[in-house]
């Protein structure tokens, strides 16, 4: 059998069309979902997230060692980390409540791996504390904090440094991460001087290796082999210059999905499989033991498991022909369109036979601001009281979704094989005021 990579496709791999042209995705129908669950929903498709796995774990089938790393960025909740812990994979957290999270979920803390480029004082000790999490250093005054809060701790921090590679993907520049001028990571040209003072403080360091990211939604392969090839000679000058075998070593990742036709990602599957490959054979050349590999596959785990699903509010058109439809949902449940001028694919999903449009519309959300269009150019009809499906709208749409005009995140479920579970139950207007505090000098 085949293996299917998801991140090639618009829509979840169990997404269909019944006799009454409805969207059904894991056996579901989309418009019992909302009726159920209201609107705006974000719908999560198991069955996708499964084979995303799938296809990355067979992908990496070929190296002996080597594990793929979900971003908790992208989406994170507790069934989440249930289901990537199902999966056999590590998982990349960048905050407290990232690991906070994962721990109360009951996630290895020894698979956790703690990004970001301004850890906390706080973060830092709970990582350490927590005596498993390996923590991705982004500085040499990172890594001292960490050796001071390790002494204190009496432990010793298990380390990867992270380093800038010089390798720019085709992606957004809002969201490329390994140029020579990017905020993450540690200048090659400095990464001696980090190893000497991770060596000196040994006893409150354990370095276990290089870690490299290049940015995300990158949908070549040419920069993530790149990016191997320099890690690797990397780890032939630490062994060189500092003795050092290290036995980790992260690529990093960040494979790109399809919102669009015109978006033509590599498969997860090839990605992992020349990336695994690649490695093999650089550090063959190179005479290096192979350290335990990991990969960080990025939204194409949960990007195209993802469908938000609104209903049509009013629709108008302008004088000069535009057509409007107006949902009930918008930059607050999904800031991607406004915030790098992302691309969507939508549907009818009550009317699937329907065909599309020969003239555009243009799908706006309900929230007071110009620029909040979750589909600028949507060849599709609609009308008030229709159910409009939004795909690929796993990642990056409730971890970023704010409560802009003072309005409640939408709930999420989980479906499969017909049956639809809340993992995220949906905000209220009491939740909204939940943390409001009024001075008593305000009450009259």
């Amino acid at each position: 059998m085949p293996v299917v990579s998801p991140n090639t496709s618009i829509m979840p791999v169990t997404a269909r069309v019944d006799e009454n042209g409805h969207l059904l995705i894991g056996d579901c129908d989309t418009i019992e979902l909302a009726q159920r669950f209201g609107t705006p929903l974000w719908v999560m498709d198991e069955e996708t997230i499964l084979q995303a796995g799938r296809a990355l774990a067979e992908g990496l089938s070929v190296y002996p060692n080597a594990r793929g790393l979900y971003a908790g960025k992208a989406f994170l909740c507790m069934a989440m980390c249930h289901l990537v812990k199902q999966m056999g994979m590590g998982l990349d957290v960048v905050s407290e409540g990232e690991m906070f999270t994962a721990t109360q979920a009951g996630f290895p803390k020894d698979l956790l791996y703690v990004h970001g480029n301004n850890k906390s004082e706080p973060e830092l000790h709970y990582a350490i504390a927590a005596d498993g999490p390996k923590i991705v250093v982004d500085s040499l005054s990172e890594l001292e904090m960490c050796a001071r809060i390790a002494e204190e701790l009496q432990a010793r921090a298990k380390i990867l440094i992270r380093v800038i590679p010089d390798v720019e993907p085709d992606t957004h520049h809002h969201i490329v991460t390994g140029h020579a001028t990017s905020k993450f990571g540690v200048p090659l040209d400095e990464l001696d001087e980090v190893i000497k003072v991770a060596k000196a403080k040994s006893k409150q360091i354990e370095l276990l290796g290089l870690h490299a990211h290049i940015g995300s939604q990158s949908k070549e392969l040419e920069p993530f082999l790149e990016t191997v090839d320099i890690l690797a000679d990397l780890y032939r000058d630490a062994k060189a210059k500092h003795d050092l075998d290290f036995p980790l070593l992260d690529v990093g990742g960040g494979l790109g999905i399809t919102y669009i036709e015109a978006d033509k990602p590599a498969p997860i599957f090839e990605w992992a499989r020349k990336v695994a490959e690649q490695t093999l054979s650089a550090f063959k050349a190179r005479g290096l033991n192979l350290p335990e590999l990991l990969v960080e596959p990025g939204r194409s785990v949960i990007g195209p498991a993802g469908t938000t699903l609104y209903t049509v509010g009013h629709t108008k058109k302008l004088p000069d022909g535009t057509d409007y439809i107006a949902v009930d949902g918008g930059m607050a449940d999904n800031p991607r369109p406004i915030t790098y001028g992302a691309k969507y694919t939508a549907r009818v999903a009550n009317r699937m036979n329907s065909g599309s449009s020969k003239s555009p519309a243009a799908i706006v959300g309900r929230y007071c601001e110009s620029g909040d269009i979750i589909v600028e150019e949507a060849y599709l009809s609609a009308q008030t009281g229709d159910l409009i499906a939004v795909f690929a709208t796993g990642a990056y749409n409730y971890s970023m979704a704010s409560n802009y005009n003072r309005t409640g995140r939408p709930a999420c479920v989980l479906v499969r094989e017909g049956q639809a579970e809340i993992i995220i139950e949906r905000e209220t207007n009491a939740d909204l005021i939940s943390k409001d505090r009024v001075p008593e000098r305000l009450k009259g």
